[in-house]
């Protein structure tokens, strides 16, 4: 069993495209789906994972999907190995070098364990400066959050919800037998898709380069860079009397861990809003006994040095590994 400690960080999807020149691409290992505003679109034989795209106006092909997931079923775990084996597959069916093909976009992540549930973890982890927020749920169930700018998108989504729905039950046994897949954990994924690679570093890449050990190091230190990034709450902690959490204590709590991610005061906050209330509802005397009792209940609540939901240093400890 290779288990979860074997799950290193490693690519996912990728969109490569490459300019034939005079070569001629081999067909016999494919089946042509569809044609869109004049680009041929094919799968592999039996096999709807990768899709291959020729473009005749441009002489150029274009190969996209996850490689896990072609070579494996799922992208539970894939080593570097298996990335090597599934391109060698592609481009030996291709009959074409793919590796000088130029990296158009890709994802690059990993699988971590966690000591809470999925939607937990994913509530308190809220913004990252400069990036657009975005959350999604099934029904009520948070699911997932992205963070995303022009050419980097930064994802944190439930594992076990996507093994459970998209997976088949055979597949889901071979992950509990040969990978340790529980279904009774918790599992998060954590991906970087980089949206624009040659704007992000500064120029084109090549597959070569992206697979070759010293580009691989820098995505590793990149991913945990991106996590730590990210804004997180669950820094307060919870009181241990039950006669210290009441109905105005909770609310405090959270604006207290919100307060650091969009510098406010809450206690400021709380005062101005009083001085808003007319005087013909509230007179001084019910300001100062309302104020009091705010901070009677915010002195029942106190800040750990970080969240308890932050993973970085699981994360740190499977860079190092």
């Amino acid at each position: 069993m290779k288990g979860l400690q074997g799950y290193s960080m490693n690519l996912d999807y990728i969109d490569i495209s490459k300019f034939l020149d005079k070569d001629r691409i081999c067909l016999d290992y494919l089946q042509r789906n569809a044609i869109y505003d004049g680009a041929e679109m094919y799968y592999f034989n039996g096999c709807r994972k990768i899709e291959v795209w020729m473009r005749q106006a441009t002489n150029q092909v274009n190969i996209k999907g996850s490689i896990p997931y072609f070579i494996n079923g799922h992208n539970f775990y894939a080593s570097h190995q298996d990335w090597l084996e599934g391109l060698d597959y592609i481009q030996g069916c291709l009959n074409v070098n793919i590796y000088s093909g130029q990296v158009n976009s890709f994802e690059f992540g990993t699988i971590q364990e966690i000591p809470f549930p999925e939607p937990d973890f994913l509530n308190h982890h809220i913004k990252v400066r400069g990036m657009e927020a975005r959350a999604y749920h099934k029904g009520q169930v948070l699911t997932g959050r992205e963070f995303v700018s022009p050419s980097l998108k930064i994802k944190l989504y439930d594992v076990q919800r996507n093994i459970k729905t998209k997976l088949d039950k055979p597949i889901r046994a071979d992950l509990s037998r040969d990978y340790g897949w529980d279904s009774r954990k918790h599992y998060i994924k954590l991906e970087n898709h980089y949206r624009q690679p040659e704007a992000y570093f500064k120029g084109n890449v090549q597959l070569s380069e992206l697979l070759s050990s010293s580009f691989q190091q820098d995505l590793k230190k990149g991913l945990l860079t991106s996590y730590q990034s990210i804004m997180k709450t669950g820094t307060t902690a919870i009181p241990k009397s039950k006669a210290d959490i009441n109905a105005g204590t909770i609310p405090l709590m959270i604006l207290k861990e919100l307060e650091g991610l969009y510098d406010f005061n809450t206690e400021e906050l709380i005062k101005g809003k009083l001085k808003e209330i007319p005087e013909d509802v509230f007179s001084p005397d019910d300001r100062k006994a309302r104020l009091r009792t705010i901070r009677d209940n915010l002195k029942k609540i106190s800040q750990q040095g970080g969240s308890r939901y932050d993973i970085a240093e699981l994360l740190q400890a499977r860079l190092e590994a």
